[in-house]
């Protein structure tokens, strides 16, 4: 028998109750724990170096009202107008405070429906008359109710006041769901492409690969476990999408601006602070590094 066990059993036991506590109390705390679980390290909080560090240290040291502001999927459409770029945007079918105010009636057959605050929290629907609305209902307000932000240490998320969201869906004929171009823009340049393919939203599977912005392969950026050959097409209008990347990026320290590119025509997706809750391990240490290199840091608050 394992003489340590009890022992295990005991430092389980206070970790799951210090979570508990952080999540409401301490939420650096938490960021902390989680990123020492991901990487086995700490977080340098008084000199952050890569992307991740760097991340993290916005998060918790500086004014992130404007993140509050443009992670909302709803009130990020102002941004964008206010940027020039109301152009881009995805066709808006409604907006519900709450899942009993749905309106099916005036929704397309086909559309996608999602929380202004969260991740992953999407319905698609390409058939209106297959779905169960009161299943669609419950559902949604179980995601309106998830006070995202909390469990994963992101604390501009719970600022956002929640709603609900109906958007046209973005079809690609060669694949399920269009690719994904995030563009890492730092002090407002872009400078690199995040691809996500043949991605999988429910459980967050997807084909990672960097480009830099003349469309060269940086395989050096992916680790091993993320590694693959999927052929990523080049965007028609890469340079108009860096061109609205550099727009919207302008204030930011750093930001990823993810596009999707259908029929021709270029799509917002959305502005994202904190890609995977500052604990990304689809770019290998160096690429962390060199990134984060890029990112200048402004004053504490």
């Amino acid at each position: 028998m394992d003489i340590l066990y009890p022992l295990r059993r005991v430092y389980w036991y206070l970790k799951k109750c210090y979570v508990r506590y952080a999540m409401k109390h301490d939420l650096q705390g938490l960021a902390s724990l989680l990123y020492y679980d991901r990487f086995h390290k700490r977080i340098d909080w008084k000199n952050p170096k890569d992307l991740n560090e760097k991340i993290n240290w916005l998060s918790f040291k500086t004014d992130t009202s404007m993140w509050t502001r443009c992670a909302d999927k709803y009130r990020v459409r102002e941004y964008v107008k206010e940027c020039g770029c109301e152009d881009i945007l995805v066709p808006l079918y409604g907006v519900w405070g709450q899942a009993s105010d749905i309106d099916f009636a005036s929704l397309p057959n086909k559309f996608v429906i999602k929380t202004n605050h969260g991740s992953g929290d999407v319905i698609i629907v390409r058939d209106k008359t297959a779905i169960n609305e009161d299943e669609v209902r419950r559902r949604m307000q179980h995601f309106l109710e998830t006070p995202f932000g909390r469990a994963l240490a992101e604390p501009h998320y719970l600022k956002i006041k929640p709603c609900i969201i109906c958007e046209k869906l973005l079809e690609d004929e060669d694949s399920e769901h269009p690719v994904d171009y995030k563009v890492w823009c730092f002090d407002g340049t872009p400078r690199y492409i995040l691809t996500m393919s043949d991605r999988v939203i429910q459980t967050h599977d997807f084909k990672a690969n960097v480009f830099d912005i003349e469309w060269n392969r940086l395989n050096e950026f992916i680790p091993d476990d993320y590694k693959n050959d999927v052929y990523v097409k080049r965007p028609t209008h890469l340079k108009e999408m860096l061109e609205y990347a550099g727009k919207l990026a302008k204030p930011f320290p750093q930001v990823r601006c993810d596009f999707y590119e259908v029929d021709g025509h270029i799509y917002f997706g959305e502005l994202t602070f904190t890609s995977r809750s500052g604990r990304m391990d689809f770019f290998t240490p160096e690429a962390l590094r060199i990134m984060g290199d890029m990112v200048t840091l402004p004053k504490e608050k």
